[in-house]
């Protein structure tokens, strides 16, 4: 998931405002990540320009990774536990961006498939699925990490499948 780079002191996830959880963001994700990509998709194509596309991505991928899961660190100090993971998802759900359907697991996991998801939507209306990987779905890793849980993951509607399969492990009561 989109998230602007700043200071990694604070946990604003690109508005300025520091977020906690439990508190109702201004713009939601989805949002926010449609402004983002208004500056990170030119931005990442003259990268890829300008020191190829490999290193490109691997850049955007580790400044946007870090500022990610030290928000999220910041924004949830309950880590590992079932309501981060909650919040987590409802944060990521919030203005119609997701469909879930939960699946049963074991107790210190959560599962949940997306069947729609207004994050791809919007890329492949841009004709930028790669991209859209790259600034959304790479970053579900570092949003799990900052949260204090594990996630696994084989595929994406980014990448053309029909769900996105997300199973969190580790998570606490």
């Amino acid at each position: 998931m989109a998230i602007g780079y700043r200071t990694p002191s604070r946990s604003s996830l690109g508005s300025g405002t520091v977020l906690r959880m439990g508190d109702e963001p201004e713009l939601t994700l989805l949002e926010r990540t449609k402004i983002q990509a208004e500056v990170l998709v030119p931005l990442v194509r003259a990268m890829e320009e300008e020191i190829g596309r490999e290193q490109a991505h691997r850049l955007v991928r580790q400044a946007l990774g870090d500022q990610v899961r030290e928000s999220i660190r910041t924004a949830t100090p309950s880590g590992g536990s079932r309501d981060t993971v909650e919040w987590l998802l409802r944060f990521s759900q919030a203005g119609d961006a997701l469909d879930l359907d939960r699946l049963d697991g074991a107790a210190d996991e959560i599962n949940v498939n997306v069947t729609r998801c207004a994050y791809a939507e919007f890329f492949d209306q841009l004709d930028e699925p790669e991209l859209g990987f790259l600034l959304v779905c790479s970053l579900d890793y570092d949003f799990a990490d900052g949260a204090g849980v594990t996630l696994e993951r084989s595929q994406t509607i980014m990448q053309g499948n029909d769900h996105c399969d997300f199973r969190f492990k580790g998570v606490r009561p």
